[in-house]
């Protein structure tokens, strides 16, 4: 098991928030990250990238507070919220016997849910402050 943890909350030049962590978020976890979310849109940040690159675990907990920071983005006349879920990371990965591939559970998580439809899933923290630049 591994514990949920924060690794940064910034914002950068460009206006964009970063919310980085690791471990497993799940119902314990839930509330910080609706307080955080929820804090940086309440406060008219609209470009919002949660980075999950260090991210173990997923549950639909934390699945629903990305749903809502979606809702309240949408409520508050728009915005961008990207995911960054790399692929092939071994310590995260499942592997798919029948195609021999290895694919992030994390990502997995966000494609069953359907929710890569709402939101940016990146490789790369780099991938998705470009795709919060281009919406800018």
């Amino acid at each position: 098991m591994s514990a949920f943890y924060f690794i940064s909350d910034e914002t950068t030049s460009e206006d964009v928030v970063v919310l980085a962590m690791g471990g497993e978020i799940d119902f314990a976890a839930s509330p910080q990250l609706r307080d955080r979310l929820f804090g940086h849109i309440k406060s008219g940040r609209r470009r919002l990238v949660l980075d999950l690159s260090d991210a173990t675990f997923i549950d639909s907990t934390a699945i629903g507070v990305v749903v809502g920071a979606l809702t309240r983005l949408r409520e508050a006349g728009g915005g961008t919220l990207a995911v960054v879920c790399p692929d092939g990371d071994e310590h995260v990965a499942v592997r798919y016997p029948e195609t021999n591939t290895v694919g992030n559970r994390v990502r997995q998580v966000f494609v069953i849910t359907g929710l890569d439809a709402g939101v940016r899933l990146c490789r790369s923290r780099e991938e998705a402050l470009l795709e919060c630049a281009v919406a800018a």
